[in-house]
């Protein structure tokens, strides 16, 4: 049918069956370039390559059923068996390798290059694959770019397109459908699924990872066993094994590493390094750490290159911050070689602070043994915490009790027994003193306690309290039979008067 088209080769049967002006065109094997009708400048080698271009130019399709179904694509180069298969519309695509990008239907500008690479891709622009199968579920994603076996697969990337990610390395980022990812290794990022921005260099590096999103791995098996966890940076071999749904924390190092998957904000930092507690920083495992020096020699060593100065600042503890121990006796201070040590005064400085101990704003001794004012008492006796020696002046004495129980309420009880004036009379001329309280002798040698002689005077006070509405229910009593007895007297009186007056 071909018409006005010029420059064109047609070998095979039914190649370029329908060109009408088509020019330019070199159409090889059966049924090549079937229904091009004007387009142009296009290389179709190959059973059924190019079979259904109308009006594509500038295309190379060059394999069995290459570019079988392009109609208006521009620009593309199939190389490969069923390379570009479903491509109709898409331009500037480079595919090359059996099935390579077999359903890309209106793509542009993506290059896969490998058995079945690409092989679902349908929209996605772009991208550029090299390697067996890599990409291979890709269906929508852009500017991927994915180079080794099996990298970025993306098994679940026909519903869930991902774009803007670069894989490098035998099944990098397999099953990522998550968007701006780097993974370069061996396994790096395989069991990413919906994890954004990270970045995994080295073998294995963080290759369980799942859902974690901008996390930092660097170094073989670098945060392999992280999966949710996000915002972490891990860098050296082993790095950050530990870890797997902790969020920022930080490992620098070989096998540096956090304690505990779960922690947050944990940061270790040297060879074997371990953090093991959230919001921590670790600098190394036994190390020294020196600051202006390149030979620490204790585990903090600073040089300030300044004499006279420690080069350490604490901003909110000054010479005007309340202290919060005194009347101390052991201090910090520094030795010839610059060396922070524990001091002590010199003998005699002070003696038996050690004695004290500030409690609040109370001053409070620690012995237990009691304290002794006075040259004539080294020990206080069992029970008591203080000797004075010549008494004690002062303004104002309040005793306490440790419970109601001690004090003399009890009296007024319906169940307390008050001895009778009879029987009181009789103790007190036996013992010479009232009942309950200490006699003289025993006040000489043994004193008395302040609060119990004070519950017991009172107890005396409302035993007497009591005897006296004894006395003044006696005396009510008497008084109203005095009151009957005189007006019975009166009324005898009256009679008496009567029968007199009748005589």
């Amino acid at each position: 049918m071909n018409k006005a088209g010029g420059g064109n080769v047609f070998i095979g049967l039914q190649s370029g069956y329908n060109n009408i002006i088509g020019s330019n065109n070199a159409f090889i094997g059966i049924s090549a370039g079937f229904s091009n009708t004007s387009g142009e400048r296009n290389a179709f080698i190959g059973a059924s390559a190019g079979q259904n271009n109308t009006t594509g130019n500038n295309n190379s399709f060059v394999g069995s059923l290459s570019g079988y179904n392009n109609t208006t694509g521009i620009g593309n180069s199939f190389l490969g068996g069923g390379a570009g298969y479903a491509n109709t519309s898409g331009g500037s695509n480079s595919f090359l390798g059996g099935g390579a990008g077999y359903t890309n239907s209106v793509g542009n500008e993506n290059t896969f290059v490998g058995s079945s690479t690409g092989y679902f891709n349908t929209v996605g622009n772009g991208n550029s694959f090299l390697g067996v199968a890599a990409g291979y579920y890709n269906f929508g994603g852009s500017q991927n770019t994915f180079i080794g076996t099996r990298a970025g697969v993306g098994s679940n990337a026909l519903t869930n397109p991902a774009s803007a990610n670069t894989f490098v390395g035998y099944q990098a980022g397999y099953k990522n459908v998550g968007q701006f990812n780097t993974f370069i290794g061996v396994n790096a990022g395989y069991s990413n699924t919906t994890g954004n921005s990270n970045f995994m260099l080295g073998t294995n590096a963080g290759s369980n990872s799942t859902t974690g999103s901008a996390n930092f791995f660097v170094g073989d098996n670098a945060g392999g066993s992280n999966t949710t966890g996000g915002f972490n940076v891990f860098l050296g071999t082993n790095a950050g094994a530990g870890n797997t749904v902790g969020d920022n924390n930080t490992a620098i190092g070989f096998e540096a590493n956090v304690g505990a998957g779960n922690l947050v904000n944990a940061t270790a930092i040297g060879f074997r390094a371990v953090a093991s507690a959230n919001n921590t920083l670790v600098l190394g495992n036994g190390a020294n750490v020196g600051i202006g020096t390149s030979t620490p020699t204790s585990k903090l060593h600073l040089v300030t290159g300044t004499a006279n100065q420690s080069g350490l600042r604490l901003e909110n503890l000054t010479s005007n911050s309340p202290a919060t121990a005194t009347g101390q006796t052991k201090f910090l201070t520094v030795d010839g070689s610059g060396n922070v040590v524990l001091g002590s005064p010199a003998s005699g400085g002070r003696v038996g602070a050690d004695l004290w101990q500030q409690k609040g704003s109370y001053l409070q001794n620690v012995s237990g043994d009691g304290v002794v004012i006075g040259e004539e008492v080294s020990k206080t006796p069992t029970g008591y915490r203080l000797y004075v020696q010549d008494g004690i002046l002062t303004e104002k004495v309040k005793v306490a009790v440790k419970n109601a129980s001690e004090w003399s309420d009890y009296v007024f009880a319906p169940s307390y027994k008050l001895a009778s004036l009879a029987e009181v009379a009789r103790f007190i001329q036996t013992n010479k003193h009232l009942p309950g309280v200490p006699s003289a002798a025993e006040v000489v040698e043994q004193g008395v306690d302040m609060a119990k002689m004070d519950a017991k005077l009172l107890e005396k006070i409302e035993e007497l309290t009591l005897y006296s509405i004894q006395q003044q229910t006696t005396i009510e009593k008497q008084q109203a039979t005095m009151e009957k007895q005189q007006g019975q007297i009166d009324e005898l009186t009256k009679l008496v008067k009567q029968l007199l007056d009748k005589k």
